[in-house]
């Protein structure tokens, strides 16, 4: 098993980061191609592709806590995580790569943060401490990402109480990583 990423690519952060929270030693081989395509598990001899597909691979592990596992089943989450991941990515890469300095942030990208705040206050109001539900799951790795990762585009996350409330508990996980070349502020 062997992940090709590629690691300033938030997609290809999540997949690793998931990984250190489930406890599983995966061993990357850096691929250019991954900043365009995302990140590409090697398993059984075939490949699996997309954030919260290799995720959903990795919760199946025989070493991975069940718990894990238990998001699982709100796969509507999973789906939504995962296009926000998505589009987060698409805004992220478009702004990072710019030639030109860009006319601030986006309207999208303030949408797409607004989105994640009313779904974390909802959950919170419903007794849910994760997206995920009682434990963290697929959607709230694919999610920290774009919360943590939004202040590349200048996102203030003063906006955001919900949102800084989700950094400092996910922060607060066993096997916590932070993404290489991302100060441990954001």
């Amino acid at each position: 098993m062997r992940l090709r990423d590629w690691a300033l690519d938030d997609r290809c952060y999540a997949v690793r980061l998931g990984a250190s929270l489930m406890g599983v030693h995966l061993p990357t081989l850096t691929d250019a191609a991954a900043l365009e395509t995302g990140p590409v598990l090697e398993i059984d001899g075939g490949c699996l592709r997309g954030p919260a597909d290799i995720l959903q691979r990795l919760t199946s592990l025989p070493e991975v806590s069940r718990d894990w596992h238990l998001g699982i089943g709100e796969e509507r989450r999973d789906a939504w995580a995962e296009g926000a991941l998505e589009r987060f990515s698409h805004f992220r890469r478009t702004a990072l790569l710019a030639a030109l300095p860009t006319d601030g942030i986006p309207p999208s990208v303030f949408r797409l943060m607004t989105e994640i705040e009313d779904r974390l206050s909802d959950d919170r109001l419903c007794d849910r401490l994760w997206v995920s539900g009682r434990h963290p799951g697929v959607a709230d790795i694919l999610l920290f990402p774009i919360v943590t990762l939004s202040q590349d585009l200048e996102v203030p996350l003063d906006l955001y109480p919900a949102i800084r409330n989700f950094i400092r508990q996910f922060k607060a996980l066993p096997g916590f990583m932070t993404m290489p070349g991302v100060p441990e502020c954001h």
